[in-house]
């Protein structure tokens, strides 16, 4: 088991679970409005005439986007873990989560692609969270090449 030290935290390698699971969600959200068939647009009737689609291509735009980047924030955690990956997924979940009313598509006409931002989003939040949360205070004491193991 191996430990880094970045700034004032320690990073356990070996427990990082929640970089894989961003790394599916990415790969999920990307693909999402194909399997979802969000793209489309479906429409209630109650909106003007081009809202739906506009809406359906916010909806498919924002998670082609968001699945790269956090695809490759989470593949660069994976490989060597940094504390500021972790808040840039913290922030890009909140994004996804929020993103149905900040873009338009929350309103009921898009009901899979809401749905579908607010359980990414959310479960990235909650990962990138987990990851934070388990950062430990490095030991003042002890010199930066020389960090004590953690036992499990």
């Amino acid at each position: 088991m191996t430990y880094q030290n970045y700034g004032q935290y320690n990073f356990s390698r070996s427990n990082r679970w929640q970089d894989w699971a961003n790394l599916v969600l990415a790969i999920w959200l990307f693909f999402s409005p194909w399997i979802l068939q969000f793209t489309r647009g479906a429409t209630t009737g109650l909106e003007p005439t081009g809202t739906a689609t506009l809406n359906a291509n916010n909806a498919a735009w924002n998670a082609w986007v968001l699945g790269v980047i956090v695809f490759f924030v989470a593949l660069s955690a994976i490989s060597r873990m940094e504390f500021w990956q972790e808040w840039i997924t913290l922030i890009l979940g909140a994004w996804i989560f929020l993103a149905p009313w900040a873009l338009g598509f929350a309103n009921g006409s898009m009901p899979k692609a809401a749905w579908n931002h607010w359980i990414v989003g959310g479960l990235i939040f909650i990962f990138s969270l987990m990851n934070l949360a388990s950062a430990r205070p490095v030991d003042s004491s002890v010199p930066r090449g020389n960090v004590t193991r953690r036992r499990m």
